[in-house]
Parts: C-alpha cells; sequence; structure tokens
C-alpha cells in the first residue's frame, strides 16, 4: 500500500502541478499536501473507532474505502475536462498586458536603489545633510 501511495502522490502532484496557472501552483501544491494531511487524520479516526479485534478485518476495512474512493475518483476523471497551460498562460498575459513592464519597472527601480546604496559614500559628520538629501531623492523615486 505504500507503494502505491507514493506512486499516486507523485502522479497526483505532477497533474495538479501541470493543470495550475503560474500563479496558483504553490496553492494547489500546499492543497495536496492539505489533503493528504486530512486523509491521514480520517484514516487515525477510522483506526481507532473501529476497534477491530483482527488485523485482517481492518485491512478489509480499508481496501473498501479504497475502492470505494477510486470509483469516486474514476466518476471525477470521466467528466473532467483537461485544460492545456499554455492556454491558461495566455489567457493571464492577455488579461494584464502591461503586468511585465510594471514588474520591469519595479525591478529597475529595486535594482537602481540597490545600486546608489552601494556607491553612497561613508557618512560622517560634515556630509550628514548631503546623504540626508539623497536618502530623500532616492525615496521619491
Amino acid at each position: 500500500m505504500t507503494a502505491g501511495e507514493v506512486v499516486f502522490s507523485v502522479t497526483g502532484l505532477e497533474f495538479s502541478y501541470s493543470q495550475a496557472p503560474s500563479n496558483m501552483k504553490s496553492v494547489l501544491q500546499a492543497g495536496w499536501l492539505l489533503t493528504v494531511a486530512v486523509g491521514n487524520i480520517i484514516v487515525l479516526i477510522i483506526a481507532e473507532a473501529a476497534q477491530l479485534p483482527d488485523k485482517w478485518a481492518e485491512y478489509i476495512l480499508f481496501a473498501s474505502l479504497l475502492v470505494l474512493v477510486c470509483i469516486i475518483f474514476a466518476i471525477m476523471a470521466y467528466f473532467y475536462v483537461y485544460t492545456d497551460p499554455s492556454k491558461i498562460e495566455a489567457q493571464f498575459n492577455q488579461n494584464d498586458p502591461d503586468e511585465k513592464r510594471k514588474k520591469s519597472l519595479e525591478m529597475a527601480r529595486k535594482d537602481s536603489f540597490g545600486y546608489n546604496k552601494e556607491k553612497r559614500p561613508s557618512s560622517d559628520s560634515s556630509s550628514d545633510s548631503s546623504s540626508d538629501e539623497e536618502e530623500k531623492k532616492q525615496t521619491k523615486i
């Protein structure tokens, strides 16, 4: 069962990652891990609540629950419509065409601020007023 869970986990993570838009990939990864955690809690609750005397009976219980989940997944897969990730990315780029321009301007500002900060002369008592003026100019940028 552990080998099956490993194979299922890798496949599910890859599928959810490939079907998500770029700005939702981390959310889907977190959702996947959350459902794994909830599933482990469900197994814990069922194992403690069932109080089955034999291990084979517990195995049959979990195997039947697994078959039920497989049937549910088969139904969901039948109605699933595959989405092409490149089309999703194209939609996001079409909805926000100047997003890249905003990001590049923001990065340019950050780079120039970091560059000016590195090139700033060491401050001593005679240049305190000039360094204050430089800081004001940089904050305005």
